[in-house]
């Protein structure tokens, strides 16, 4: 959009073009002429230029006055569908930190769980995790009559359901459903035991 001020900063670099050019004469420069001409030629073509969007617009205005109420719906039920969207969009990051937040919750119950375990003096065997139905290994992870529990990266959990949901809308080929992140094809795979069957569930 040309606006006044924009022809009036294009005349003002055209008087500033002829004061260089002025000094430039009294120390012998020959092609100071250009300069100036340049400058004019730019402010003179920006109000050409200004003259006819000016006449664009004005014939816009009035193939746009018989429809002016229709419009105006047509703004507010823009405006209205942005704002569900908006609303939206905080919910789901609402959710999403809720998740973060539940996530970080659940592992604190896992460490809790693991001391415990190894205050009753009950460790898996490294050599043999299976080989006990209750107790506490390596890396936070635990059993506990048989149900495998480990602590599970917040991040990692959330990229699970975003991959989710957009594999879901968009097919699993989308790249937000594709996800590189190593923690989550392990999640994927089960390997942090009764809480991804809980996400799955869910």
């Amino acid at each position: 959009m040309i606006t006044t001020q924009t022809i009036e900063q294009a005349e003002a670099r055209a008087a500033e073009a002829r004061r260089k050019a002025a000094a430039l004469r009294k120390h012998g420069a020959v092609d100071a002429e250009d300069m100036v001409q340049r400058a004019v030629t730019a402010a003179v073509e920006l109000r050409e230029a200004k003259a006819r969007q000016d006449e664009s617009l004005k014939v816009r205005k009035a193939a746009e006055k018989p429809h002016a109420a229709e419009l105006r719906e047509m703004g507010e039920s823009l405006e209205a569908s942005a704002d569900k969207v908006a609303t939206a969009a905080q919910g789901a990051a609402q959710a999403l930190s809720g998740l973060v937040a539940a996530v970080t919750a659940h592992n604190e119950v896992v460490h809790a769980a693991h001391a415990r375990l190894m205050a009753l003096g009950l460790p898996l065997g490294d050599d043999a995790v299976s080989a006990y139905e209750t107790g506490a290994g390596r890396d936070g992870e635990l059993r506990v009559f048989g149900e495998y529990w480990s602590p599970a990266a917040a991040d990692a959990v959330a990229q699970v359901v975003i991959s989710g949901v957009m594999g879901s809308c968009f097919g699993s080929k989308h790249p937000a459903a594709r996800v590189s992140d190593i923690r989550v094809h392990s999640l994927r795979r089960g390997s942090y035991g009764k809480l991804v069957d809980r996400i799955t569930a869910a």
